[in-house]
């Protein structure tokens, strides 16, 4: 767990402190990230290709567990900001959530393509890990600080085109071809201009309600409790565990 999880962290309320801070936090996240098993697993020149196919099945099967939940509670918490917000920064969330809308999907059509019944996989529960994703963004919209969105949205799209940037060539020289990397692919180029996006945003938000910024911080904070480490090591767990029964 990062040490500085759950401690307050002072925050300067002008818009580049905030930004400076999620920026910085992001990635020590990454630095962690790379440190971590399962990422030599899926990097490593000489790893295993049954088990990288098999890992990447297991972490595209919790996008579809969560993202649709995400999605869902985003636009909730879009519609609670204070109505004195400028409606053109309201647009500008929506449309991206729009934007975020089919990646579920995304991640459906690669771990079908990875070798997963489409029935099957339509039927599986959610694991755990992604029930908690959800959890968080369900929470975010039930106590109705939609501030706390903005702080979760930055870990999103802080993190993911640094980490499918970082990872695609290696899971195409272990074993992952175009029909298993619809996901990694498009998360690597355009979520550049959704964290773009995130952070100009949250530039006029902090500057606009500077008593708010506390509120994007916790954010960003909560949903590291439950992403991605903990979604990234029970694939991994899961993916050693079929390994062990010969499954993979």
């Amino acid at each position: 767990m990062h040490k500085e999880s759950t401690a307050h962290i002072e925050v300067s309320a002008e818009p580049s402190a905030i930004v400076q801070w999620l920026r910085a936090e992001t990635l020590s996240l990454l630095d962690q990230v790379q440190r971590e098993p399962m990422w030599n697993a899926l990097t490593a020149k000489d790893a295993s290709v049954p088990f990288v196919r098999r890992m990447m099945s297991e972490i595209y099967a919790d996008i579809v567990g969560y993202q649709p939940e995400v999605i869902e509670a985003a636009i909730a918490a879009i519609g609670q900001f204070p109505r004195s917000m400028s409606p053109r920064l309201i647009k500008s969330m929506l449309a991206h959530q729009g934007d975020e809308f089919d990646h579920g999907e995304m991640a459906f059509r690669d771990v079908v393509g990875l070798g997963m019944n489409a029935g099957e996989m339509r039927e599986r529960p959610a694991s755990p890990e992604p029930f908690a994703v959800a959890g968080v963004w369900w929470m975010i919209a039930k106590i109705r600080d939609p501030f706390l969105y903005i702080g979760a949205l930055y870990l999103f799209e802080g993190l993911t085109p640094a980490v499918t940037g970082a990872v695609k060539a290696s899971l195409r020289t272990n074993g992952l071809t175009d029909s298993s990397l619809e996901y990694i692919e498009f998360h690597s180029t355009e979520d550049i201009k959704h964290a773009n996006l995130v952070n100009h945003l949250i530039g006029e938000v902090s500057a606009a309600y500077p008593e708010k910024v506390e509120s994007i911080q916790r954010g960003f904070m909560y949903f590291r409790q439950v992403y991605p480490l903990p979604i990234w090591r029970a694939a991994y767990e899961r993916a050693l565990a079929a390994e062990t029964l010969g499954t993979a």
